[in-house]
This record gives structure tokens, C-alpha cells and sequence, in this order.
């Protein structure tokens, strides 16, 4: 598919795992606006791959929830401004919209380009987008740039990215941000150091990590046991701590209880300028 070719082919895997919600039984999230972006080829090539990873699928599903949940929760305590990065295909500035709430994708240029386009074709107005590449621009400024206001509270979304990130890079971007916005939160999610290194001990967990790096061409770089780091190198605050496996058993009747990576995939939310 020549979409896949141009705009690359994570957002559209997300878009297909997030258009399957619909049809559990006990849905994580709501995405009425997913089948937009896929079609019975993107069906089929979602397929091929987590059947042979499939904790791959309920990872993606419990972060998907996760996210949800967080942007809800801080929507309903007054944030205004939300900011997401590698927004690929993510539609929740129409899932979560809001009178005063103002949302902002961030992502490469293909990629935005063809969300708009599919937007328009629904008769959707895009929210406002910034195409770059965030770790290589003063996002704050583009912020600005983009309308925003960097006086005001931001939430900002960092979703399944920072594995595939070697740590100075992570620890660079952070202070960039808490440079050039005055007050933020944070939340994004990372792997145990255990995972990352074939630590853990269990055996299943190795296979996976090795299985979900070959089978998708990617490599996982760094992660996190706990959120001490990010503070003494980034001046942030952790405000929240958890597990994908604490939100299934917040979240879910239904959790996996035979993915000892839920437990192993955490997420954290940290904080600049509150207080």
C-alpha cells in the first residue's frame, strides 16, 4: 500500500489495533474515528503480526486505555491545553473534545498531511498540528507558533516512544521543555530496565522482547525502573508511578493475568512549574 510506503507503518498498526476495541467485550476505549484509517489490508497486516505477538496487542491495548484515562482525568481537573507527540493517526482531540480544551498533534510531515486529508474527506477540521521532528526543534517556540500559550498549563502526551530513544536524548528533550514552557505534565510510558537488557529472568518475556524487536525492524534502547533518574537529570517532578498492570486491575475485568509484561511496562507522569 502506498500509504504505508509514504507515511510509514506504526501509525496505521495503532489505528487497526485501536479500530478492534469496539468488537471486546469489555472495551478499554472508545475510538469511533480508527476505520477511517484502515482498510482490509491494514486489517490483514495487523493481523499477521500479533498473531505472532500477541501480548504485543494487549500492551498496545492496555497503553491505549491508559492514555485515555489520563487525558480524561486531567481534562476533568481543568487542563486547557494538550499536546501530542508522535500523534500518528490518534484522534482523541475528537474523542476528548471539549469547550476551552484546545489539542495540538505533533508528528513528521507525511504524517499529518495524510491524517488531514482523511480528516477533511469526513468533514473533520484537524486540530492544530506541528510537523517536525520534536527532538530536533524548539517545540516550545513552535507552540507558540502554533497559538499556544506557554504561561498556561500543558498536558503533553508522549505515548510509546521513548523505548526506541537512547537516554540522553529523553533527558535532553526534557529539559528543553521545562526551559521553554512554564508549567506542564508529562505522562509517557517506558519499559523496566529488565526488559530492555533480557534481565528479567523470564524466559518468555526475552523470546517476546527479541520476537517484537525482529518482526517490526525495531530496536528498544533504554528504559526505567522508577522515575529518580529523570529527576536529578531533568529537574521534573513524578507526581504519578504505575504499571499497565495496575490500570488493567483498576480498569478491566477482564485483564490478562498471563502477560508478565503488563507488569514490566510502566508509565509515569511528571510535573514543571506547579506549586
Amino acid at each position: 500500500m502506498s500509504d504505508i510506503n509514504e507515511v510509514g507503518a506504526t501509525a496505521f498498526f495503532i489505528a487497526g489495533i485501536r479500530e478492534q476495541e469496539k468488537d471486546r467485550e469489555h472495551p478499554l476505549f472508545e475510538d469511533p474515528y480508527a476505520e477511517w484509517f484502515v482498510n482490509d489490508e491494514i486489517r490483514a497486516k495487523v493481523r499477521q503480526v500479533f498473531t505472532a505477538l500477541p501480548e504485543g496487542m494487549e500492551l498496545v491495548r492496555y497503553r491505549s486505555g491508559l492514555f485515555d484515562d489520563i487525558i480524561r482525568r486531567e481534562i476533568g481537573n481543568g487542563m486547557r491545553q494538550v499536546v501530542i507527540l508522535g500523534s500518528g493517526f490518534d484522534m482523541r482531540p475528537q474523542v476528548f473534545q471539549a469547550d476551552g480544551v484546545r489539542f495540538c498533534d505533533v508528528d513528521q510531515d507525511a504524517v499529518l498531511a495524510f491524517k488531514g486529508r482523511v480528516l477533511e474527506a469526513h468533514g473533520v477540521t484537524p486540530c492544530a498540528g506541528i510537523p517536525c521532528n520534536y527532538l530536533e526543534v524548539d517545540l516550545a517556540a513552535k507552540l507558540v507558533e502554533a497559538g499556544f500559550d506557554p504561561d498556561a498549563p500543558m498536558l503533553i502526551v508522549w505515548e510509546g516512544n521513548t523505548m526506541y530513544l537512547p537516554e540522553e536524548l529523553i533527558h535532553g528533550f526534557l529539559n528543553r521543555l521545562r526551559e521553554g514552557i512554564r508549567s506542564f505534565r508529562i505522562a509517557f510510558d517506558f519499559f523496566a530496565r529488565s526488559v530492555i537488557d533480557r534481565t528479567t529472568g523470564d524466559e518468555n518475556i526475552t523470546a517476546t522482547t527479541d520476537a517484537f524487536e525482529n518482526t517490526l525492524k525495531v530496536k528498544w534502547l533504554t528504559g526505567f525502573d522508577d522515575l529518580s533518574v529523570l529527576e536529578e537529570r531533568t529537574g521534573l517532578k513524578a507526581v504519578e508511578l504505575g504499571s499497565l498492570l495496575d490500570f488493567g486491575k483498576r480498569a478491566a475485568p477482564d485483564y490478562p493475568t498471563d502477560i508478565p509484561q503488563l507488569e514490566l511496562y510502566l508509565y509515569g507522569i511528571m510535573s514543571h512549574g506547579e506549586g
